[in-house]
């Protein structure tokens, strides 16, 4: 018998991964990326740079964009121009979307800092270290295999061009 891990089985173990993240979110009645730009926030004494936040997050400007508008939508944080700059924007919480903050988003941080601790020392090092780096060769391949698919395309259409009856 085989007791190897599958592939299937790791990526199966990071849906359901993010299954329960996307859980914390809905529980709070927001997107997954405004749920992480009200935690970022929050846990960064009520604002942020907005270039820090499309810096740091795995999320595309416009998805942070779309994230900060509904959070100041709904009056939990306000846009504005850095001190200073005509450029740069911070985000900075609203008093409600501090309290917002406080009875949502932190509790289920709260959560996820239990789950953490439940491993010893040693095992969040190690998990760390792991996820870092099939991470980083996940994230080489994937850049090989969009070049890959761009020198594809880049032929195809050579191809086609060739054959064009102008």
């Amino acid at each position: 018998m085989n007791s190897a891990v599958t592939l299937v089985d790791f990526s199966r173990l990071l849906n359901g991964l993010d299954h329960i993240y996307s859980e914390f979110s809905r529980a709070c009645g927001l997107s997954d990326c405004a749920y992480w730009m009200l935690v970022d926030t929050s846990t960064a004494g009520g604002s942020v740079a907005v270039s820090r936040l499309t810096s740091e997050w795995f999320y595309n400007k416009q998805t942070i964009n779309s994230a900060i508008k509904t959070l100041t939508a709904r009056g939990f944080a306000t846009l504005e121009f850095a001190e200073g700059s005509r450029k740069n924007k911070v985000v900075r919480l609203t008093e409600a979307g501090r309290r917002f903050a406080e009875r949502y988003a932190l509790p289920a941080q709260g959560a996820e800092q239990r789950a953490f601790d439940a491993l010893e020392p040693w095992e969040q090092r190690e998990i760390m270290r792991l996820i870092g780096k099939f991470s980083q060769v996940l994230g080489d391949e994937c850049e090989a295999f969009k070049q890959q698919m761009a020198a594809e395309s880049q032929m195809q259409d050579r191809r086609e061009g060739e054959s064009c009856d102008c």
